[in-house]
């Protein structure tokens, strides 16, 4: 488990105690970059406030070792850092008592160009989630070697903090009817998707994209679009799997724990596909996580994790035992979230289930998709009896 440590205080803000959340270090040979690209579709009416839509995508990558010693990123963006101290006030954490550390990604940072091209992930975060929430597989998965590209679904997302200072917050309630999502929220989502993956393609090609800013110096010309898969947890995974469906350009994704929703439920994909769900996953043996899904005619994986639960699959994975550790909140409230699993081994098997789906997928590791999986078997993550 990652360690906890106290933090000085902030005046004002935290207390004497407070501690200091650390997130663990990726595990590739990559230094990471990370920015912020704002992106203002003209052609697509907001759903929610009208007017052209606008996005805010946060972006890791493989970046050039700058040998000096420039501080890292904040964890999340201010609307991922104010959706988590939410989260925990309604756990009973104090706000006082806690801060985020640092990320291990440098602002902005050139990228690695120098190596060649990388594959690009889409990232969707669950519902009503800012981006921030899932740094740690984000971070592993740019140090080794690929472009992580995640969404915040504005009016969705808890709250979005645009560069020209405005401020746009959810009006999508948590308990939204599944009709809601499925017919209104997911479009929306998919439309997202499809919109940015045209906006990098146009930044690669150098013909220009309705970006308010450049991307960071490399980057643009490191992005290898013949090769895009995507992710995402909860309605995210939902996402993943429509945007599979809808859009020729993803060649492959991860659900992690989302339920199955849109036409694709019916009609199925062609595409490799990788389903993580939660030791009590509410999913698990609904239509589409079945192992032979009759209208799927691609290669589809459905495994659980023992020892999960929905939120293992965010950085709560990590936030939340820590938060245990320093007396902050109760044994049961973090099992409740997280499962009963190590912290640290939960989010090892991510990251290597992650990282060895899309190795095998864009051709990284020399072996096909179902034969890396299964040599990786461990003993916490069960096939589909």
């Amino acid at each position: 488990m990652t360690t906890v440590a106290v933090a000085g205080a902030a005046p004002g803000s935290l207390s004497a105690d407070a501690v200091v959340i650390s997130l663990p270090s990726p595990t590739g040979k990559n230094p990471v970059g990370m920015t912020e690209l704002h992106l203002t579709d003209a052609d697509r009416n907001d759903p929610w406030a009208g007017g052209p839509r606008e996005l805010l995508v946060q972006i890791w990558y493989p970046a050039q070792d700058s040998g000096t010693s420039a501080a890292a990123a904040a964890w999340m963006p201010p609307g991922g850092r104010e959706e988590q101290a939410d989260f925990l006030a309604e756990l009973g954490v104090p706000r006082e008592r806690w801060s985020l550390g640092l990320s291990h990604s440098y602002p902005d940072r050139p990228a690695r160009g120098e190596v060649g091209k990388f594959p690009v992930l889409l990232n969707s975060p669950g519902m009503g989630d800012a981006t921030g929430w899932s740094t740690a597989q984000a971070e592993d998965l740019a140090s080794h070697g690929y472009v992580v590209a995640a969404i915040n679904h504005t009016h969705e997302a808890f709250s979005v903090h645009f560069p020209d200072g405005r401020i746009e917050h959810t009006v999508v309630p948590l308990d939204s009817p599944q009709e809601v999502l499925r017919d209104v929220l997911l479009p929306t989502r998919v439309a997202d998707t499809r919109f940015v993956l045209d906006e990098l393609t146009a930044a690669a090609s150098g013909h220009g994209s309705r970006a308010t800013r450049a991307l960071p110096a490399g980057l643009a010309t490191s992005l290898d679009l013949t090769k895009v898969g995507m992710f995402g947890h909860s309605l995210g995974g939902s996402t993943t799997v429509q945007a599979l469906h809808d859009d020729p350009r993803i060649g492959a994704g991860i659900n992690l724990d989302g339920p199955i929703l849109g036409s694709v439920a019916t009609e199925g994909t062609e595409k490799p596909l990788l389903m993580l769900a939660g030791g009590a996953s509410p999913w698990y043996g609904n239509p589409g996580w079945e192992p032979y899904w009759p209208s799927n005619t691609g290669i589809k994986l459905p495994l659980q994790v023992s020892g999960t639960e929905h939120m293992s699959y965010s950085d709560q994975q990590t936030i939340l035992p820590q938060l245990t550790a320093a007396g902050l909140l109760p044994t049961e409230t973090t099992t409740k979230a997280v499962g009963k699993i190590d912290p640290q081994r939960s989010i090892d098997l991510q990251r290597n289930y992650l990282r060895t789906f899309f190795d095998a997928v864009f051709g990284h590791n020399n072996l096909g998709i179902i034969e890396a999986i299964t040599a990786l078997a461990q003993p916490e993550v069960l096939p589909h009896p």
